[in-house]
């Protein structure tokens, strides 16, 4: 592929400050979030982190199936933001503008000072998680793939660097930034590859003069040192045997359970075809990547910037599908990246000719663009929640009335932020630091984290063990209850999930099994609050 020189000398001009302005309040309008509950998986990791700070260990004393990364990531956001539901909330914004300042760099240094004001742009004003999604978007901020998105951003600088002339820093970062993405999940083990195959086509042989293999050598080396180092932790911690049923086995069912190609092709195809009806960057970068093929098929090469966000985004697709048959809305948040990229080379760049058909090409995908966001719910959602968010983080919202927005009484959802709230200063109010608690639940495990109370059985969440069918003898209902009936918690709650699937009823109907009435013989029915039934031991 031809490598095309970039043009970061040019005097920066109006637009450009423009939208590097846009992209900076788009970020500051962020920090309203952390005036929102932490969401339901959010609430789990931090219980977990909570748990690991007092002295249990993940996966022996906290079980989750997710690899360490997200864990070490919500640790140094407590330590350095404290122990409040605001630390998860500037990690998100941490990491949005991590990405943010790389795609800038990105596009600065493989195309122009636009380019790169372009995609800062792009992904800062229309990634607001509360534009995005439902509920302000608590339920998707500082998830695993937020951090991946980091992870390869970071990496990707670091080829550009070495596209440009050799250096041992730049093959290191992009090396241990790949590395790092694989902590968080394995499957992102894919981005790494496409960097390299980027920096292939694009460097040529002997980058700056250095040899090509020793640059590849040294980050293939250097992104073993974050999994060897997280294993070499596991493994003094007496959990990596812990680890690899959570990560490799557990995993590897959860993937697998459901999945059939056809009818996984096909909804994966509508969910596509839904994002580029519905989402401003979707349709942007979805007709310049059409674009993109287009020219690479008519004249047999792209330019860099191009190139690097077509490997990028041939590598998101392979980590979403390896992810299984769910096709959560998180799993697609690494996407936004590459169109962004993408995006900024087909407006800055690539239809930038003297064609009369490129600039109509151009002017039609900014009419769509701009079609797509009319349409969609957006920026009214975003504005609307934003707000409520800056009012309850001023105080002109209470803290209850602020709960209730992301989940009161009476919904029969089976999620209610009002009611977890309110069960952990229940609990809280009513034990010590030291004693052990128990939730027979799926969406309140944040009332480890809101009480500040440790769990009396490693399995945060009930559905790990009941309806799931892991075949191992501890992921079952007759191991935890028999676990519990030796350890004696104080309290032993339950929570009513109102679902319609079989594991939703499985779960809200624990409370009448056998087993689970055998445990109760030692406790007594003390509250109900909402979904919440809490059992107090005699």
């Amino acid at each position: 592929m031809a490598r095309t020189p970039g043009t970061a000398g040019r005097r920066i001009d109006f637009w450009t400050i423009l939208l590097l302005a846009a992209a900076a309040f788009a970020l500051i309008v962020r920090i309203a979030a952390i005036a929102e509950p932490l969401g339901i998986d959010q609430s789990l990791w931090a219980s977990a982190v909570r748990g690991m700070a007092r002295g249990q260990r993940l996966y022996a004393d906290v079980w989750e199936q997710r690899p360490p990364g997200i864990y070490f990531t919500y640790l140094i956001g407590f330590t350095m933001f404290g122990w409040t539901t605001a630390a998860v909330a500037w990690l998100d914004i941490a990491a949005a503008t991590v990405v943010t300042g790389a795609l800038f760099v990105l596009g600065r240094r493989l195309s122009g000072d636009r380019a790169g004001a372009i995609a800062a742009a792009l992904y800062a004003v229309f990634t607001i998680p509360a534009g995005l999604y439902g509920n302000g978007g608590f339920l998707e901020r500082s998830v695993c793939e937020t951090f991946i998105v980091g992870c390869v951003a970071i990496a990707a600088t670091c080829a550009v660097q070495l596209r440009d002339r050799a250096s041992a820093v730049a093959a290191i970062g992009l090396g241990v930034c790949g590395g790092l993405a694989v902590v968080y999940k394995p499957n992102a083990g894919l981005y790494f590859p496409a960097l390299l195959a980027w920096l292939a086509a694009y460097a040529g042989t002997k980058p700056g003069g250095a040899p090509w293999p020793r640059v590849v050598a040294i980050a293939t080396a250097a992104s073993v040192i974050p999994i060897a180092g997280t294993a070499i932790w596991l493994w003094t911690q007496g959990t990596l045997g812990d680890a690899k049923v959570a990560i490799v086995d557990f995993n590897r069912f959860y993937v697998a359970e459901g999945f059939d190609l056809a009818s996984y092709a096909d909804v994966f195809a509508h969910r596509i075809f839904l994002f580029m009806k519905t989402d401003a960057i979707w349709a942007a970068g979805s007709i310049a990547s059409l674009f993109a093929v287009w020219r690479l098929a008519r004249e047999r090469s792209l330019p860099p910037l191009a190139g690097l966000a077509m490997f990028w985004g041939a590598a998101t697709v392979g980590v979403i599908v390896v992810n299984g048959a769910r096709l959560f809305p998180s799993y697609f948040i690494q996407a936004f990246a590459p169109l962004c990229l993408m995006a900024a080379w087909f407006f800055a760049d690539g239809a930038g000719t003297s064609s009369r058909r490129d600039r109509v090409v151009r002017a039609a995908a900014l009419v769509v663009m701009a079609f797509v966001l009319v349409r969609s719910p957006y920026l009214p959602r975003a504005i609307r929640w934003s707000a409520d968010d800056w009012r309850a983080m001023t105080g002109a919202i209470s803290t209850a009335d602020q709960l209730r927005r992301f989940g009161g009484y009476a919904n029969e959802r089976g999620y209610s932020a009002l009611a977890n709230a309110e069960v952990a200063a229940y609990v809280r109010e009513r034990t010590q630091p030291d004693d052990r608690i128990f939730l027979f639940g799926v969406n309140g495990a944040g009332i480890y984290f809101l009480a500040d109370r440790l769990t009396a059985h490693r399995f945060l969440r009930v559905n790990f063990f009941v309806g799931m069918g892991f075949p191992e003898p501890s992921f079952t209902l007759a191991a935890v209850t028999r676990d519990l009936a030796e350890r004696r918690p104080r309290y032993i709650l339950f929570e009513d999930l109102h679902a319609t699937s079989a594991i939703g009823r499985s779960v809200s109907g624990v409370v009448t099994d056998p087993r689970v009435i055998e445990l109760l013989s030692g406790y007594e029915l003390e509250a109900t609050i909402e979904d919440f039934t809490i059992y107090r031991r005699r």
